[in-house]
């Protein structure tokens, strides 16, 4: 009996020694950065910056691997809180890549515990590594693992842990490095494989964000082969779905906020495909190469001063860009102005100085690839200046999006359809900032519940068009769907005008009546103030049919002010505290003022709660008529 345990024994270890070995080979093709034991991480990066990475580790290491509790799951199916989970999610992930990043700068294997502990956590206390808002049921099970983004995340962060500390690891607790690439395998690689999986036909964030960490995870621990070309056959066909779902203008529909996610994100992928094997790499046309440079450039279109960006869609206004993978985005592109507002947002919060205060910003936990990334190319990186990008005049005409200015204004307005990815209900609508100021806003992204990606989502404040710069028609607002849209759309940058003129009246239902309502939005230099036209039809007939019937008549134009504007007299209203005039023409409009209530959450916060909306009320006895009305600087 001993003679048979010994020789099973002996037969284990030889098998342990080939897969051992095909693995070496399997990772042998993709070195893109050095490993933690290797030189340069005390060398090339200065003692500062890996003092701040190791005080942040030191800082983790006694937290405990506690379980998320069950009923903490559940609640997004109970209530519709997304938030609760995911914040307790992101947190153990952001323990855990603080510790890897302690260790790699450190390189004394005095995180190690800590991280094995991790390890453990993942493989034996999470059932599933996504959020409850993507999973069928209220409890996760072992035998169900659909793929979604967090999953996808959870195993790139494993796999790059892998590749950085194996031999550490390995040193300590020999086999717990298997048990993590199986579990990558069961949980992430087999299904984005073999099961089928919507977000591949999709050319949204979705797509890139996973697809970028199944490249990665792949090309660290699948050592077959044949799963290894076919997924590689994968990758690019869901990055070429997305290549040709993509506007070629490289405008993000999901807003600037999602920007990193989706076209960094397929960036991302073609920057690791330097270092794979050919079978990997995706052969893009001379048209597609432009497309990537449009999808980079966005970020930078979007920008209006001192972080704050345009934002359109479900996006913040006030963003801080993940110069992790904004930086070698431009190097990439070899696009100064990305590279000179990665080193702008680094020199405001000290990134060679402190690090992690921007490594805990690079999403919803830190992104371990990313930020080895960066600190792979440190040279080059503190060699840019740091400039902010300005933008005097830009049109993206497939996402019909202006974006204008001078030394005083800053303006931008979009057409589209009402179902785009991450759709509010507003075309048509625009913002202006004054001096760097906001004077009419959009509203943005608010905080995620239930009720946020379901039938229910055009009933929230911050996705009607009710609470946007549009028009409500005939007491009506804009419909979600694709057949409602923007028509005759047409940008001019002439004689010192930047104008985006549109017609809306197909955003509407036949309900509104309106036979024509076009809109026009423009930045005039010579007089130096941003005037708006409406010229609209309404079907008259049809409205004092409705009004005999008792149907109340109400046309509005809705103006979202930050800031409680202050009603001067009739046809003047003062906003951004007397230092920006509203002069409309009282002929035909009234206005009134009324504050906007907002639950806590983003939108909130962003906004410090100083928010107004002027409801600009149009005289009914005006059906057809030729409406201005203009923002103007006081001083």
């Amino acid at each position: 009996m001993q003679k048979v345990n010994d020789m099973t024994k002996k037969l284990i270890m030889i098998l342990g020694l080939v897969l051992s070995s095909m693995l070496m080979k399997a990772q042998a093709f993709f070195v893109p950065f050095p490993k933690a034991g290797d030189k340069y991480w005390q060398k090339q990066v200065p003692v500062a910056m890996r003092n701040d990475y190791i005080r942040l580790g030191n800082l983790y290491q006694k937290k405990p691997w506690n379980a998320i509790p069950a009923e903490t799951f559940a609640e997004f199916r109970t209530n519709g809180n997304r938030t609760r989970y995911e914040e307790a999610s992101f947190g153990i992930r952001k323990q855990f890549v603080c510790l890897v990043m302690a260790e790699i700068m450190q390189g004394r294997g005095r995180f190690l515990p800590s991280i094995r502990k991790g390890l453990h956590y993942f493989i034996e206390k999470e059932p599933w590594w996504g959020i409850p808002a993507h999973y069928p049921k209220d409890h996760p099970e072992k035998d169900i693992q659909p793929v979604d983004l967090f999953n996808a995340e959870t195993a790139g962060m494993l796999a790059w842990t892998l590749y950085m500390l194996e031999d550490e690891i390995n040193r300590k607790e020999k086999g717990l490095c298997d048990q993590v690439r199986s579990e990558i395998e069961r949980r992430f690689l087999k299904p984005t494989l073999n099961q089928p999986q919507g977000w591949k036909n999709n050319a949204n964030n979705w797509n890139t964000w996973i697809t970028a960490n199944w490249l990665q995870t792949v090309l660290i621990c699948e050592a077959d082969a044949k799963q290894r070309d076919a997924a590689f056959k994968g990758v690019q066909q869901c990055l070429r779905t997305f290549m040709k779902g993509y506007p070629d203008d490289g405008g993000c529909e999901e807003g600037v906020s999602y920007w990193d996610c989706a076209g960094a994100s397929f960036f991302e992928s073609l920057y690791f495909m330097q270092f794979a094997p050919k079978q990997a790499v995706l052969t893009l046309t001379d048209a597609q190469k432009k497309k990537v440079e449009n999808m980079g450039r966005f970020i930078t279109t979007m920008y209006i001063n001192d972080l704050t960006f345009v934002n359109f869609s479900d996006a913040q206004a006030q963003n801080v860009p993940n110069i992790n993978i904004l930086f070698p985005y431009g190097a990439y592109l070899q696009n100064l102005q990305m590279m000179q507002l990665a080193a702008y947002v680094g020199k405001k919060y000290q990134y060679t100085l402190k690090p992690t205060t921007l490594f805990l910003k690079s999403g919803n936990y830190p992104k371990l690839g990313r930020e080895l990334m960066l600190l792979s190319m440190l040279p080059k990186y503190q060699a840019t200046a740091a400039v902010e990008p300005k933008t005097e005049d830009a049109y993206l005409v497939n996402s019909q999006i202006m974006v204008a200015s001078n030394k005083n204004w800053f303006v931008a307005a979009k057409g589209g359809n009402n179902a785009e990815s991450h759709n509010h209900n507003d075309i048509g609508n625009f913002i202006v900032y004054h001096n760097n100021q906001p004077v009419v806003i959009d509203l943005g992204r608010d905080t995620y519940t239930s009720k946020s990606f379901s039938n229910q989502r055009f009933e929230l404040m911050n996705c009607r068009s009710a609470y946007h710069n549009v028009p409500i028609i005939n007491g009506l607002e804009q419909k979600d769907g694709r057949k409602y849209r923007a028509e005759k759309v047409n940008h001019v940058f002439a004689d010192g005008v930047s104008s985006l003129s549109l017609n809306l009246e197909k955003a509407y239902t036949e309900g509104a009546h309106v036979e024509k309502w076009q809109r026009n939005i423009a930045l005039d230099r010579e007089y130096n103030w941003v005037e708006v036209t409406e010229q609209y039809k309404l079907d008259s007939l049809q409205i004092e049919k409705d009004r005999l019937n008792g149907q109340v008549f109400d046309n509005q134009i809705i103006l979202m002010a930050y800031g409680k504007p202050v009603v001067q007299k009739a046809g003047r209203i003062l906003l951004q505290g007397g230092l920006v005039r509203l002069e409309y023409d009282a002929q035909y409009l009234s206005a009134s003022v009324e504050k906007v209530q907002m639950t806590d959450g983003i939108m909130k916060t962003q906004w410090k709660d100083n928010i107004y909306r002027i409801i600009l009320r149009l005289n009914d006895n005006y059906p057809m008529a030729k409406v201005k009305y203009r923002f103007v600087g006081t001083r």
